[in-house]
């Protein structure tokens, strides 16, 4: 606690405390920062808010980064597309990585140039070359997607032989996927109430699109030809408590 006034801004320092006079805290390491810390609850649903104190990390970045590290320890070292890009784990990765692309979607960019930073490119079409990465990381955006084969399939094919998908997504693994919204020509059909989650550049947030079921697997095969394993870690630690906390690793045929 003596780092305390360092470690947050003030107005997120002052809730921090509340929350830890009210709910405790846990010591442990957090990978992002590489430091050793304490967690604290902001509430309930500890996948996002489940907080390190220095970095202000969540669980599931916390999981994606123990995941580079521990199956691609060279990560710094490749190149890597993330799309989607937000929190500290992309903070972390633009950091650390020198062949690092980061993207967002905006509708009114040409594909392919950049904005604030971050190139243009729809996952769903995208204007880079054939084999391009070694690995495409997305955080939470699979399910915001209405056509999420074609983006399989761009990302198959934007990876060079033996890359990898890394992504997290709320993964409903004890039943089939559902569909809650679907796109039609230039409007859209909600078939369950409309859910939102965060968007890093839109305040209004994400639509959900798809709850995804014991088939995610299955789906990405049938559309990428790509095998994939859940990784589910649990690691008090670490930080690494949550429901939804898996991460996905995608793996295209061939090898570095």
């Amino acid at each position: 606690m003596n780092h305390f006034k360092k470690l947050l801004p003030l107005s997120i320092r002052k809730k921090a405390l509340i929350h830890i006079l009210l709910r405790g805290f846990s010591l442990g390491w957090c990978p992002i920062c590489e430091k050793r810390t304490l967690f604290y609850k902001e509430g309930e649903w500890l996948r996002d808010q489940f907080r390190c104190i220095r970095c202000y990390s969540i669980p599931r970045w916390r999981a994606l980064v123990f995941v580079l590290e521990n199956h691609f320890p060279k990560w710094r070292e490749l190149c890597i597309h993330e799309s989607s890009p937000g929190g500290a784990a992309s903070a972390k990765l633009a950091k650390e990585c020198t062949n690092y692309i980061p993207t967002h979607y905006f509708p009114n960019v040409p594909p392919g140039q950049v904005k604030d930073g971050f190139r243009c490119e729809d996952l769903e079409k995208q204007t880079f070359s054939n084999e391009s990465f070694d690995l495409i990381i997305t955080q939470d955006v699979l399910e915001h997607l209405f056509t999420p084969s074609k983006a399989l399939t761009e990302i198959e094919r934007t990876l060079k032989p033996g890359g990898a998908h890394v992504f997290t997504v709320p993964w409903y693994y004890w039943k089939d996927t559902e569909v809650r919204a679907v796109r039609k020509t230039d409007t859209i059909q909600y078939l369950k109430k409309p859910d939102y989650h965060g968007n890093p550049i839109d305040p209004e947030g994400s639509l959900v699109v798809t709850e995804w079921g014991r088939d995610l697997c299955d789906f990405i095969y049938k559309h990428s030809g790509m095998t994939t394993t859940a990784v589910r870690i649990f690691d008090r630690r670490q930080g690494i408590e949550a429901e939804f906390i898996e991460v996905f690793i995608s793996r295209k045929a061939g090898a570095l």
